[in-house]
């Protein structure tokens, strides 16, 4: 099952309320291999949800990623099943909030923010429930993208995090809950940056480097860790760490 959704501005005007709602159920068993592809673009308030139960759906791919270019958006994106993707670019997004989903094992997110634009004042959250799983989160290519606070939260073992914020006054907040988790996190900006971890587990591998050549810049990375067998690399320097 395949669906192609496109919102674009029109006379000047968007829709003000776009509202997606999938769930897929066969019979009573999960079903898969439904695919979304979704480009949105415009001003005024966008609202979606999505809902995919099964497993090896897709929200966008690596290759065709589904695509968002506004203010006010409120995205909910949920996913329940294994080997799922997501896929999404949200070139920018000021004044948004988007909570992601996903619940099992070996699902795949590839997630850019702020790519053209600003995302200030806006909340990502992202959630999995599982094993395996792979989050690539970068934020902030674009040198006008100010603000945005992302969260994370993982519960499960032997989960892979690569997040990337660049965005002017970056503020990262997750939660570990499990083994063997890779995480990696770097921060670029002008302006004040912060990390907030709680990891609970043993044998995660965490490397952070935040990093700023402006004077005046306060970066705090502040982590609980109840663990054993883990390592934990901190830099903080001027220049590529």
């Amino acid at each position: 099952m395949e669906f192609l959704l496109q919102t674009i501005k029109r006379g000047g005007k968007m829709k003000n309320l776009l509202k997606l709602l999938l769930i897929c159920f066969m019979s009573s068993t999960y079903a898969g291999d439904n695919d979304i592809y979704l480009t949105q673009s415009g001003g005024g308030a966008f609202n979606l949800t999505i809902d995919q139960i099964g497993n090896t759906n897709k929200v966008g791919t690596s290759s065709t990623r589904s695509t968002f270019a506004g203010a006010s958006i409120t995205a909910d994106i949920k996913q329940q099943g294994n080997t799922n993707t997501l896929a999404n670019a949200i070139a920018q997004a000021a004044s948004s909030s988007w909570t992601m989903y996903q619940i099992g094992d070996s699902n795949t997110s590839t997630i850019t923010a702020g790519g053209s634009g600003a995302v200030t004042s806006s909340d990502f959250d992202y959630s999995a429930t599982g094993n395996t799983n792979v989050l690539t989160w970068l934020q902030g290519s674009s040198s006008a993208a100010t603000g945005g606070n992302f969260d994370a939260v993982i519960t499960g073992n032997t989960n892979d995090l690569n997040i990337r914020s660049e965005v002017i006054g970056a503020v990262n907040n997750w939660t570990i809950d499990g083994n063997s988790n890779d995480i990696d996190v770097t921060q670029i900006g002008t302006d004040d940056k912060s990390i907030t971890a709680s990891i609970t587990g043993d044998s995660n591998n965490i490397d952070i480097d935040q990093t700023t050549s402006a004077s005046g810049v306060t970066d705090t990375i502040n982590i609980v860790a109840a663990s054993t067998s883990g390592v934990i690399n901190i830099d903080q320097c001027t220049t590529g760490c």
